[in-house]
């Protein structure tokens, strides 16, 4: 579920080029935006917009043509269009192209640069929402892995279908399982030292869910601590968190019976109950900003953050989404210029600053402009 490699981000950061092309804009997977290639034809108006500015750039029609070739093939390409995640970006310049599909909207948005544009992407490189869903019932045990972009089911070697599969002696792991149920079962049974004797449905329920912990934990969550979300009708939840050995079992759950749920509803659900989980690193980075806020660790002015960014100086990051700070900045001679509006050769200095900060393991957070310290469009927590 990769969106984008540190190395395809590292490549991209470090390319340059007389006209890079950046092209970002929302897609659809499904719907009548697909059956009648509305993506298709924003991206065709986004290729003719570039088309112009390369011209108002005074760029020759054989260059402007070789560079927009491969765009102009990819809108004739109708499997592409077909197969779409929620958001699209391209880069081309002269001799390079590549294209990034992502799980999550961006906005409509063309650049022309000497570098390109990867604000948008940072989301899909320092997204740390890592999770796992088990879906519970009596008759299936669901076992799904997933992060800020999706979720894919992870088929468990050994996890048991439902209470229904535990039916007879086995061997495993050196283990002697005597299992009580239908699909054959006769008779009475023990296990794990249980007295013999038909159970009742709360204890068979607890021997089944303590064979679906005991083959998660061997099988995956040994070594792991990513929070694990139940779901499931709501009397089982308790039932499973009294015998699990997994020590990051999320408090919250989704109620009700979810073994029939479409995998795109359930992430949806999933997503929704782990967000106070996942704002938690946010959290904590602004409140290192907050908590030295009267120091130099700590500044708003751009001035002071995009040279800070270049030199490894920041601990974190907070860009305001959507913002540009246009002008210029070089690195030997620590020369900064900020211009009202962008002119020739400028950069977004914004954007410099991500990408700075993350090559250099810094944290960059994009936020809207109620969230940023101070309202401001740029501001840093410094390592010193």
């Amino acid at each position: 579920m990769e969106v984008i490699s540190r190395e395809q981000f590292n490549e991209l950061a470090n390319y340059k080029g007389e006209h890079c092309i950046s092209i970002y804009l929302p897609t659809h997977r499904a719907g009548v935006e697909v059956n009648e290639k509305q993506d298709a034809l924003v991206f065709k108006n986004a290729l003719q917009k570039v088309n112009m500015d390369l011209q108002n750039k005074n760029l020759d029609p054989a260059t402007i043509n070789r560079i927009l070739k491969p765009g102009f093939e990819l809108h004739n390409n109708p499997l592409f269009w077909n197969n779409q995640l929620d958001g699209l970006a391209v880069f081309m310049a002269d001799g390079y192209f590549k294209t990034i599909q992502l799980p999550f909207k961006v906005k409509e948005e063309q650049f022309l640069n000497h570098t390109f544009f990867l604000t948008p992407l940072i989301p899909a490189i320092t997204s740390d929402e890592e999770f796992y869903v088990l879906v519970l019932s009596k008759h299936d045990a669901q076992f799904f892995e997933g992060n800020a972009f999706g979720m894919q089911r992870i088929m468990v070697e050994g996890l048991p279908n439902g209470m229904d599969d535990v039916v007879h002696f086995e061997e495993k792991d050196d283990l002697r399982l005597f299992r009580q149920g239908g699909k054959g079962g006769t008779g009475s049974a023990s296990f794990h030292g249980h007295g013999e004797g038909q159970l009742d449905d709360k204890a068979n329920i607890g021997l089944y869910f303590q064979e679906v912990d005991r083959t998660l934990f061997s099988e995956v969550l040994h070594d792991k601590n990513k929070p694990l979300l139940l779901a499931g009708v709501e009397y089982l939840i308790p039932i499973y968190k009294g015998i699990s050995r997994y020590n990051f079992i999320v408090d919250d759950c989704i109620c009700g019976n979810q073994e029939h749920e479409n995998i795109n509803s359930l992430y949806a659900k999933a997503r929704e109950k782990l967000v106070p989980y996942f704002q938690q690193r946010t959290n904590k980075a602004l409140e290192n900003y907050y908590n030295q806020i009267a120091t130099s660790l700590t500044s708003s002015i751009p001035e002071d953050v995009i040279p800070a960014s270049f030199y490894a100086q920041i601990s974190d990051l907070f860009i305001c989404r959507d913002e540009h700070i246009w002008g210029r900045f070089n690195e030997q001679d620590n020369k900064l210029e900020i211009h009202r509006g962008q002119q020739d050769g400028d950069d977004d200095l914004i954007d410099r600053a991500a990408i700075k900060t993350y090559l250099n393991g810094g944290g960059v957070y994009v936020l809207e402009k109620e969230k940023m310290p101070k309202e401001a469009v740029i501001a840093a927590f410094m390592r010193y």
